[in-house]
């Protein structure tokens, strides 16, 4: 990759390094069939992508959070904006609107810098569709990639925002679940890339289940 730093920005390196969350214990369930794959096309395509993570048999994502890293969480002048994006599932029996105290937690790749938001759950249904903000190559200039996410929520069509950044521009919705819900993810993220410019995460593509 030939993106780089500017060199005014080299003595900070030495100094802050990356503000990395620590991971609590999650459930899965990688094995559980699912029934189509939702994807965007304006992701960027730097790092690898990480592995399926799908919430346990029965349960349904009906909430979500977001792992942001703000103008100064990231490397001093370098920043990443949207780092992670965790599902929060819960079992259809639970007819409540929240917030849930019995639910699973599935996560796919993270990046290293800033911090999880509070969740925000659909007020009826799950999550059912997508759509990825996201900032075009800067060449340049500081790159960020993914800044933020939008779910719409079976039901009562409402439409949830992530708290995410906001360089780049909202592209087109995903198609939407043709199950109950959405039931899995899996990210693009770009390794730390030291003296380089990082992105954190890129893309994503959400699974759904009947």
């Amino acid at each position: 990759m030939s993106r780089s730093l500017p060199l005014t920005l080299f003595s900070f390196l030495a100094v802050f390094g990356p503000n990395v969350s620590s991971v609590g214990r999650f459930e899965r369930s990688i094995s559980r069939p699912v029934g189509s794959e939702l994807n965007v096309h304006n992701g960027m395509s730097w790092g690898p992508w990480g592995q399926k993570e799908i919430c346990p048999a029965g349960m349904y994502a009906k909430g979500f959070s977001l792992k942001v890293a703000g103008m100064w969480e990231s490397l001093v002048g370098d920043n990443t904006a949207l780092n992670g994006i965790r599902l929060h599932c819960i079992d259809p029996s639970q007819r409540s609107s929240g917030p849930y105290k019995d639910y699973a937690t599935v996560q796919s790749d993270v990046g290293s810098w800033g911090k999880w938001s509070d969740i925000k759950w659909c007020s009826n249904g799950f999550l059912t569709s997508f759509q990825l903000r996201v900032e075009t190559q800067q060449k340049n200039w500081d790159d960020t990639a993914a800044n933020n996410i939008r779910f719409n929520c079976s039901g009562n069509g409402q439409t949830l925002e992530g708290f995410g950044t906001s360089w780049g521009d909202w592209g087109d919705w995903s198609e939407k679940c043709g199950g109950k819900g959405i039931c899995g993810i899996k990210t693009r993220v770009e390794e730390p890339q030291g003296v380089g410019d990082d992105t954190a995460l890129n893309d994503v593509h959400m699974f759904c289940c009947d």
